[in-house]
């Protein structure tokens, strides 16, 4: 059921709808915001040079950016702009060397785990929920609902399958084979920080690395899951993968900053397919621009 968020934008939507007389300027200025929102996305020629399973989720996201430029822009979603604004001012998520925070991640991020109310609203449950007003393909709706789910997740290489590689999940313990569209082929034994996708289309079981892999140096897989023993408690002490799913999800205490803030400081360096870090969130002088070794 959608949050009250969203059942404002659907009940303005509707009312607007329903209206007599339409004002006819504000319609054209919004056709014409659309068509300039539909210029920035990605060209069926880049599409075509992308893996199909890649470039439905990159389509995706495209057109959810779109409803993202429109519906922050209503009163309505004033509290989950401010968010988005504050975080994209703070962080510059350009990608290294202008910020370690890569586009791939910081927009999967500020569409579907950044939230707002009790129920948690993001942009991607607002889009799903406006299918009830505005006609939406029921496929791209479904698409919607797979990267909505999506979280971010701390995994081990396990070593290459062909092109694709297998990953380990820390906590879950789930495995899968996955496509890294950026590139990185990586090492068996790395820890990677990334937001893994579920196969797009039936019949498939290949993941999709969505963002650039963050290869986590140092410290390895030992320290990771004592950090995990001590922090999934504070989440939710009854049930330890629904903790591990949250804090994934939306961080400490509800932080919505607090995997950008990781990031940010935990920087160690990069290449053009993987940026590297080192340091635990909770161990602040592990991390190399933490505030107490600026």
């Amino acid at each position: 059921m959608p949050g009250p968020y969203a059942r404002k934008l659907t009940a303005k939507l509707r009312s607007l709808l329903r209206q007599k007389v339409v004002d006819l300027q504000a319609l054209s200025a919004g056709r014409l915001a659309a068509d300039t929102l539909q210029k920035t996305v990605a060209s069926r020629a880049e599409l075509a040079d992308m893996d199909p399973a890649h470039a439905v989720y990159v389509y995706v996201q495209n057109q959810v950016s779109v409803f993202c430029e429109l519906l922050t822009a209503l009163p309505e979603l004033e509290r989950l702009t401010d968010i988005l604004a504050g975080a994209e001012d703070e962080y510059m998520p350009l990608g290294p060397p202008t910020s370690p925070l890569t586009a791939s991640h910081f927009w999967s991020w500020a569409f579907f785990d950044a939230s707002v109310g009790v129920e948690r609203e993001t942009i991607g449950t607002c889009v799903l929920a406006l299918a009830e007003v505005v006609p939406m393909h029921a496929e791209f709706l479904r698409l919607v609902r797979l990267a909505q789910d999506s979280r971010l997740g701390v995994y081990v290489h396990e070593g290459h399958e062909g092109r694709h590689v297998r990953l380990r999940e820390l906590v879950t313990e789930q495995r899968c084979t996955a496509l890294v569209p950026a590139g990185y082929r990586g090492a068996p034994g790395q820890l990677w920080l990334a937001r893994v996708l579920p196969p797009p289309f039936p019949g498939s079981d290949v993941h999709i690395v969505f963002t650039t892999p963050y290869v986590l140096r140092n410290p390895g897989e030992a320290p990771w899951t004592a950090y995990f023993d001590r922090t999934l408690p504070k989440v939710d002490p009854g049930d330890r993968h629904a903790a591990y799913a949250a804090l994934m999800k939306r961080g400490l205490r509800n932080d919505p900053n607090f995997w950008n803030e990781y990031i940010f400081e935990a920087y160690d360096d990069h290449q053009h397919d993987a940026v590297f870090l080192t340091g635990l969130p909770d161990v602040d002088a592990s991390r190399p621009f933490s505030r107490v070794n600026r």
